[in-house]
């Protein structure tokens, strides 16, 4: 029998299932046929934050299970990356959109190879509730079966506690951001700039965060470490030259991560890190417009919105 506290990933999914399909249900009712974005505005508040609970506990079962597919004797990397596919789709049809992914394809005429495409994904396509609470029941029932092989004989070795995003040390959390820079209550720009760089993230539905936006008991070196070992997408402004922020930007260097490099116009770059990118900005809307581009770039879609002031 399993043990209540720790259910097993499977019954995770099974409880995440059963609160969609109420919001769903009820989205019909409200809403009707309207699709993608004019249905989720034409949602009441309490139907949004049904569907914004569903997709918090989504990124925090993607967390969860990322280790535990990797141990598995039956699943593979692969199945990993599939996983994190079902679970970005579920979460695109709670906000009634359709999320598509293509992997890489060779562009070719007859025998001549004309170019690569390069692997993409959107989640912009529009759907009306009903459609898209068959779309979250495909992405489901896809990523259920994987999940059951976690523990293929009921054991309950596949047991997970889950515990909010932001506390765990290990995995991936998609649509997340760290922000890495000068922190200080003497300079309150800093503030405007660490506002500019969470609004511009959340223009594509990614939550950005700074090292004192966050609740923690560990030793705050320690916490900043799992924020980079976790989150998709790392920037780092160099204005200031602040030790601590290159430190930071050398840690995730040394985990294979790249992060995004911006500075203030005339602030020097230090030799360690004078070989990357790091392109000057000389006020905020300058900094805006070349991290939304970045990030359409990065994301391979466009804003859902221009941030204020753009």
């Amino acid at each position: 029998m399993n043990d209540e506290a720790t259910p097993t990933a499977a019954e995770h999914l099974a409880g995440l299932r059963d609160t969609a399909a109420d919001f769903f249900e009820k989205a019909v009712a409200e809403v009707g046929q309207h699709s993608g974005d004019a249905a989720w505005a034409a949602l009441s508040a309490d139907l949004r934050a049904k569907s914004l609970e569903v997709t918090a506990g989504l990124a925090d079962l993607a967390t969860a299970i990322g280790p535990a597919i990797r141990r598995s004797a039956l699943l593979s990397d692969v199945d990993a990356k599939e996983a994190g596919r079902e679970i970005k789709g579920m979460r695109a049809a709670l906000k009634c959109r359709r999320y598509r992914f293509w992997d890489p394809s060779v562009l070719h005429d007859e025998d001549v190879v004309l170019g690569v495409q390069p692997a993409g994904e959107e989640d912009h396509w529009p759907l009306a509730p009903s459609e898209a609470a068959t779309v979250f029941d495909t992405w489901a029932n896809s990523l259920n079966g994987r999940l059951e092989l976690i523990d293929p004989h009921g054991s309950g070795a596949s047991g997970l506690e889950l515990v909010p995003t932001r506390s765990v040390a290990s995995g991936y959390r998609p649509n997340t951001a760290f922000i890495m820079m000068w922190m200080t209550k003497d300079k309150p720009d800093l503030t405007d700039l660490s506002n500019a760089i969470k609004r511009c993230f959340a223009a594509f539905d990614i939550v950005a965060v700074r090292s004192d936006d966050i609740e923690h008991q560990e030793v705050i070196t320690q916490r900043i470490v799992d924020e980079i070992k976790t989150s998709e997408f790392l920037i780092a402004d160099l204005t200031g030259e602040r030790p601590s922020v290159y430190y930071e930007v050398g840690v995730a260097h040394s985990l294979g991560k790249r992060p995004i490099l911006y500075r203030r116009t005339g602030t020097p770059v230090h030799f360690d890190v004078a070989h990357f990118n790091c392109p000057e900005y000389s006020n905020l809307t300058e900094l805006e417009e070349k991290l939304i581009n970045r990030l359409e770039a990065l994301t391979g879609r466009g804003p859902k919105k221009a941030p204020a002031g753009l």
